[in-house]
């Protein structure tokens, strides 16, 4: 049993630069600092009911994507954006500005003005071509172990409301920086490094890859701090964004609130009636978008939440399916419906990722249970065959694979998920 090869697309998508899919343009609208206004938040939604499929998805990169948009309607949805100011001037203004702000920021610690200076020095920096297609920043304070699992090949951790710490991915060692121009300074050290190493590697023919590949054990070596900055043994254990921590939703400080979108996807019209419950509490209130499939909601959430899960306890929580199949072209079977089904019988504590293909786009590390969708043809009636993989990727070799059941048998016999040690 197996999966025939698949084309990574090497990239994520924008609005300016979406990527074509089975169901049309995927454009992904990145929030300024990932954070809406409810009068954009609303108009998002409509714009994904105007040209899209209707169905909003939220990013591990703190972003909303479009789906189902036809080509002949893009330029259209494009000025929409523009008149909303959630579209960059140009393409690789919108590659560049790849930041996560921690979504629990407060007024004053640092946080939002760290990442909007960071957002600006990026932006107006030389000698960034050639970074990783991928290349990504996040900014955050480092007691959020939450956020050190994030996608991310630098982050800058907030020490005091001062002092910057800066992480290169997966790695030990930081750069102490005093205050934020410092930190600044050496973020740009770190990503044109970074950049200067892809370029080698693709003139040589080589994937560039991202941070965690370009390091080697001599890098800080060639990468000297700016003055005042210097080279420690890293105050924040490393993490990888395999281990997708994430808080649970519900009420949190200042009266926000977390809501989760199942399997990361969540139809327009909930969106929107989010957005007009927070509108219609008066103020400034909005909607941070979270690197964990949720937003959190500055303001008390409508009475009815619709698809938005708030209980920390829903199993859907501990699911990620891609879009499947007729969405991706890539895809060899449908499995959203299949993941939202077996959720419900999901051993306690137990993950699961349902993957149309072993490029396992929704998740990218080992879960305690993986359903991956072979190239096997289905019988009469489509009825997709799925490998059952134990404590593994979605990519595991087929010695991995414990057994192959179809979609109507896991449905039938949910029991046939029961974990092994």
């Amino acid at each position: 049993m197996s999966n025939p090869s698949f084309a990574i697309k090497g990239r994520c998508p924008g609005a300016l630069q979406p990527m074509a899919s089975g169901d049309g343009l995927i454009v992904r609208v990145r929030p300024p600092l990932g954070r809406l206004s409810a009068a954009q938040a609303l108009r998002v939604a409509e714009l994904a009911q105007q040209y899209g499929s209707g169905v909003l998805e939220l990013s591990t990169r703190a972003n909303v994507q479009l789906r189902g948009v036809a080509p002949a309607q893009h330029p259209a949805l494009l000025q929409a954006l523009a008149a909303q100011g959630l579209l960059d001037t140009d393409a690789r203004s919108e590659s560049l500005r790849c930041i996560v702000l921690d979504p629990f920021w407060q007024p004053g610690d640092g946080l939002q003005a760290g990442a909007l200076a960071l957002q600006q020095a990026v932006l107006g920096a030389a000698g960034l071509d050639g970074l990783p297609a991928k290349f990504g920043w996040a900014v955050g304070l480092p007691g959020r172990p939450a956020l050190a699992a994030v996608s991310a090949d630098v982050r800058l951790w907030c020490a005091d409301g001062q002092r910057w710490w800066l992480q290169p991915d997966g790695q030990a060692q930081t750069i102490a920086c005093p205050d934020l121009d410092a930190a600044l300074a050496a973020a740009l050290a770190l990503a044109r490094w970074c950049a200067a190493q892809a370029r080698a590697r693709r003139a040589q023919g080589l994937h560039p890859g991202r941070m965690a590949r370009l390091w080697s054990a001599d890098a800080p070596q060639h990468i000297a701090p700016p003055p005042g900055c210097h080279w420690q043994a890293s105050p924040v254990a490393p993490h990888t964004a395999t281990e997708m921590l994430a808080p649970p939703p519900g009420a949190q400080p200042q009266g926000h609130w977390l809501l989760a979108a199942p399997l990361g996807r969540i139809p327009a019209a909930d969106f929107a009636r989010l957005a007009q419950a927070l509108a219609a509490q008066g103020g400034d209130a909005g909607l941070r978008i979270t690197p964990w499939r949720m937003v959190l909601a500055e303001g008390a959430p409508p009475a009815d939440v619709g698809r938005w899960i708030a209980d920390a306890n829903d199993p859907r929580l501990r699911v990620w399916a891609c879009s499947g199949a007729p969405g991706c072209d890539q895809a060899l079977a449908p499995t959203l419906a299949l993941a939202e089904e077996l959720a419900l019988h999901l051993p306690p504590g137990a993950q699961l990722h349902v993957a149309g293909c072993a490029k396992g786009c929704a998740h990218p590390g080992a879960t305690t249970l993986a359903l991956c969708a072979q190239a096997e043809a289905a019988p009469a009636g489509g009825d997709p065959l799925f490998a059952l993989i134990d404590q593994g990727r979605a990519d595991a070799p087929a010695q991995a694979h414990r057994a192959y059941h179809r979609a109507s048998a896991l449905l039938a016999q949910p029991a046939l998920l029961q974990c092994r040690p």
